[in-house]
């Protein structure tokens, strides 16, 4: 029922345009994983990022319908190392008693690769409230464990590490800027690693006060505006929170949010250069060939695009976020359009590896698709959810969601709604949750996102 219903509500998924391989290549038995994740990096980012693009892309496959299922940073990191939505993993939150608290360390990516023989590292930010809710103790799995333990976490100066349990404070000089320390942190353990290994490395950029590294201050200063019809959305009368966001930006707060722009993208470059650093150290210990590495961030950011800031909101600038995966049998750049989501980074992930997930999951692996075949069995739509409180002030309700190719439907549990034909609107502007001539879709939508959240999780 729920697959008749997607059918007639959803678009048909586009077709993949990486051409099928005349010859499968052969998968080595336990590949080298390294996962590079950025924080608040909506899917423009990568624009900045030279390496990103002729490193990583130039070789792998972009997928360009990649969304986030939950736009916060907790929950979305709880989800790509389990496998499950947020509603599954308890982390609803970045703080709080939905937070890390509530997640269930016992069972990830870590302790199933590690399980499998891999060397494993987490360098950089782990889940939201570690320091407070956890305290100091590091999550089974692990056997480098090079975490941010201070508040807040997103600090490019004076913050503390946890070194394998040892607390180690780094203060204002230039040499302490954290994405340069944890560059270093995790140029190392490839250098020093066993193979296989599965390095996890996660710097706070660009996540605010996004702070650009000394020699990259002003470098773009004159990057051209936002062109986005949705930018300071002129009418709002359909929208359910038109009331919390009545007035239109003022010109103080279009600059503001353009210097929070510039500031975010000149912070990526600096992981731009750490992902010229880590390719390097795999070419030195000649493990480049024999290592997917994954490039993805855990939410978007919302630049003033419908009169909004920050994320957790439903719409593209803050789910759609990037995914460049490298493989050692691509050789050309190519791009993908399938809707692919973080759920699926640890069942493929797993794929890679040869393991089973010691969890049931709500993700699916796409390792076909990275080697260049079509899944027939693949989604026509998915859940988005927000499902904790937000912090900031006439931020969204919880809500669920669900989107396909030509739709996005939001269920707000104040009873807000929100209906959005994608093909004829991609920007999101224009609100036909009330309109007589979209009542049927209205109606199908709802059933199939309730039934969607009800789901169990079933993959193993």
């Amino acid at each position: 029922m729920l697959l008749v219903l997607i059918g007639a509500v959803a678009a048909a998924v586009s077709a993949a345009s990486v051409p099928k391989s005349e010859a499968r290549p052969k998968q080595p038995e336990k590949l080298n994983v390294v996962v590079i994740l950025s924080d608040d990096e909506r899917t423009d980012g990568t624009s900045v990022m030279k390496n990103v693009n002729t490193l990583l892309a130039g070789h792998g496959v972009t997928f360009t319908d990649y969304h986030v299922t939950s736009s916060l940073c907790g929950p979305s990191r709880a989800s790509i190392l389990t496998g499950q939505y947020s509603h599954h993993t308890g982390v609803y939150d970045n703080f709080g008693p939905h937070s890390v608290s509530s997640f269930n360390s016992s069972s990830t990516l870590a302790t199933w690769l590690h399980g499998a023989g891999y060397q494993t590292a987490l360098v950089g930010k782990y889940i939201n409230a570690y320091t407070t809710a956890e305290h100091h103790v590091i999550p089974p799995g692990w056997d480098d464990w090079q975490a941010l333990d201070s508040i807040p976490m997103e600090a490019y100066y004076n913050y503390t590490l946890n070194e394998n349990g040892k607390l180690v404070h780094f203060g204002h000089r230039p040499s302490d800027y954290s994405t340069k320390v944890l560059t270093n942190k995790a140029v190392d353990f490839i250098h020093a690693a066993r193979k296989p290994f599965f390095l996890y490395y996660a710097p706070v950029a660009p996540h605010l006060p996004a702070i650009p590294a000394k020699q990259d201050r002003g470098k773009l200063e004159n990057i051209a505006p936002i062109h986005s019809p949705a930018f300071n959305q002129r009418n709002i009368g359909k929208e359910p929170w038109r009331y919390w966001h009545k007035d239109m930006l003022k010109v103080a707060a279009q600059l503001y949010i353009n210097h929070v722009r510039i500031r975010q993208l000149e912070s990526l470059l600096a992981i731009d250069r750490g992902v010229k650093r880590i390719v390097a150290a795999l070419k030195e210990r000649h493990e480049l060939n024999h290592t997917v590495i994954v490039y993805t961030s855990d939410n978007g950011f919302l630049w003033g695009e419908h009169r909004l800031g920050g994320k957790i909101w439903p719409y593209q600038e803050s789910t759609n976020v990037p995914l460049i995966v490298r493989t050692p049998w691509t050789t050309y750049a190519a791009t993908n359009s399938e809707p692919v989501l973080n759920v699926d980074l640890a069942p493929t992930i797993s794929a890679i590896a040869g393991v089973t997930p010691g969890l049931p999951e709500d993700g699916q692996s796409f390792l076909p698709i990275l080697y260049g075949s079509s899944i027939p069995t693949w989604r026509k739509s998915f859940l988005v959810e927000f499902l904790g409180k937000s912090k900031l002030p006439n931020g969204p309700p919880p809500y669920i969601a669900v989107q396909s190719k030509q739709f996005l439907y939001v269920d707000y549990f104040n009873g807000w709604r929100e209906l959005y034909n994608l093909r004829r609107d991609p920007w999101e502007l224009d609100n036909v949750a009330e309109s007589p001539a979209y009542q049927a879709t209205d109606q199908a939508l709802d059933l199939v996102v309730h039934q969607l959240y009800a789901a169990p999780a079933t993959r193993q």
